[in-house]
């Protein structure tokens, strides 16, 4: 039996795709096997190459195409200062991703061998690929991951089953607005509308355990703001109301040991600075944001070089995290004292005189 060359197949192949392309309502494997004439062993593998690539993709037992043409990227020309953004925007992906990603991988690998006699960057971006290549291996990860984006480019609702911190799982058709990382957690966000609550939610990607492309288009309502809305974010967390509509201001008191540090970065666009009335020397520092879940790792990273002054709940939080820290490494808690001076840190309301 004759050996199928490499040009029948990609006619082959390309049989298939412009078969799809024709049924934008669907086809089955049953009627392109009998359109094309292909085995449906072969055809399958056609059709899952074709899924990879983000040409067509499955619904049940039905095929459809999507707007492959529409999402190819035209010729790109960078100087080398814009090639050397991208670099250290290549090595930001890297230290973000804790799983093996290949779409970021095969990626990295294509800005490398385009910048590498331009810009001379290639070769240290092709090290971030292949660092990021030994991550984890995450196939559902990866499944999933690519769902969601054809869902945000392709503007389809994706099924999805998603699993919280806290509660039960569930089913939800979410129509996928944008995606955003988190520094906090390695972690990536898809943030759209939900059916379950019908409302605007942000999902952890991680957390999400299927997702399926539907053929249910939907539109961006003109009022989203896009990435606007994470304005009084810390990270990712935008409260109860995910619009913004309700911030807080949490305002910390800085020693002088790690003033110049905290002086060195603008973390937020709605940060205020001032020397502290209280406490010469030291930085008083506030932020207006909707939520504070994810504030509290950078708050403790600062250690007792940073107290939490306002909001009151927050303090508390912290209170209690320092007695709970105390207590791990054996030190002896005791009620807190009246106050008579300000301690130098929150820890000392609780070590006495250990």
């Amino acid at each position: 039996m004759p050996r199928t060359t490499e040009a029948s197949r990609a006619q082959a192949r390309e049989r298939a795709w412009l078969m799809v392309s024709r049924h934008p309502d669907g086809v089955s494997e049953s009627e392109l096997s009998a359109f094309t004439g292909i085995h449906r062993r072969t055809l399958n593998n056609y059709l899952n190459e074709l899924a990879d690539e983000g040409r067509i993709a499955k619904e049940g037992t039905l095929w459809f195409p999507l707007p492959y043409a529409e999402t190819r990227l035209r010729a790109l020309t960078l100087t080398p200062e814009e090639a050397y953004s991208l670099y250290l925007g290549c090595r930001l992906l890297v230290k973000q991703q804790d799983k093996h990603n290949e779409p970021a991988q095969a990626a990295l690998l294509k800005l490398a061998e385009a910048l590498t006699d331009d810009a001379q960057v290639g070769q240290e971006i092709a090290q971030a690929a292949a660092e990021l290549a030994q991550r984890p291996a995450a196939p559902a990860q990866r499944s999933i991951f690519e769902t969601v984006v054809r869902g945000c480019i392709y503007r389809r609702r994706v099924k999805l089953r998603y699993q919280p911190l806290r509660g039960r799982s569930f089913t939800t058709s979410f129509a996928p607005y944008l995606l955003e990382p988190s520094a906090i957690g390695h972690a990536t966000y898809v943030i759209g509308h939900s059916s379950a609550p019908d409302a605007l939610r942000a999902y952890k990607l991680e957390r999400i355990q299927e997702a399926e492309l539907t053929r249910e288009r939907f539109r961006v309502p003109a009022d989203f703001p896009g990435l606007a809305i994470l304005r009084d974010a810390w990270s990712i967390m935008m409260g109860d109301s995910i619009m913004g509509d309700r911030v807080v201001e949490v305002a910390l008191r800085f020693s002088p040991a790690v003033r110049a540090r905290v002086l060195e970065t603008h973390w937020h666009p709605s940060q205020q600075v001032m020397d502290d009335p209280e406490r010469p020397g030291h930085l008083r520092w506030t932020v207006r944001i909707a939520d504070t879940t994810d504030m509290l790792p950078w708050i403790r990273s600062w250690g007792p070089d940073v107290e939490v002054l306002a909001p009151a709940p927050l303090r508390e939080t912290l209170l209690g995290q320092a007695r709970a820290l105390a207590q791990a490494y054996g030190w002896q808690v005791t009620p807190a004292r009246p106050r008579t001076n300000t301690p130098s840190s929150a820890l000392d309301i609780f070590f006495g005189d250990e």
